[in-house]
């Protein structure tokens, strides 16, 4: 029994936006020299989509990442060059996944102060500041000790 392979689509039809119509608004945008609304609801589908991804879906914050990273995406819009590629959506994925990732780091730092502060007041802190903790030997062996536990 012969197996022949499928021909492979040409079809657009499921995709949210195609490298030949970020192209075209591309192309238009900075001919006229300012982002239109047009390119930027292409960048927020992007980045919009991209936050369902495994990597990024089950934050509390996805709508703040997706917000960080179409604000990066539409202030530096037009730092795509169509003569070294053809393939917008590549470059502004990328873009998208980086404004994410520098935003798990913006909250990371945050919550580590959140956490030092509720060491400071005698509060416990996150299990994840816990365990860092114990791995980097701090001084203070019992800060994170309950006060409640009759000693």
């Amino acid at each position: 029994m012969a197996t022949t392979k499928k021909a492979k689509s040409t079809s657009t039809r499921g995709h949210y936006v195609t490298n030949a119509q970020l192209l075209e608004a591309i192309a238009e945008d900075k001919k006229a020299g300012k982002l239109s609304p047009k390119l930027a609801k292409y960048l927020f589908m992007i980045a919009e989509r991209y936050s369902f991804s495994s990597s990024f879906g089950g934050y509390s914050f996805r709508e703040d990442m997706v917000s960080f990273a179409v604000v990066n995406l539409c202030a530096n819009w037009h730092k795509f060059d169509p003569a070294k590629s053809d393939n917008p959506f590549a470059f502004y994925t990328t873009a998208a996944y980086r404004s994410f990732l520098q935003y798990l780091a913006d909250e990371k730092k945050q919550r580590d102060i959140r956490d030092q502060m509720l060491v400071d007041a005698g509060a416990n802190p996150s299990f994840s500041f816990q365990e860092r903790s114990k791995t980097t030997a701090t001084s203070d062996e019992t800060a994170f000790r309950s006060t409640s536990s009759g000693e």
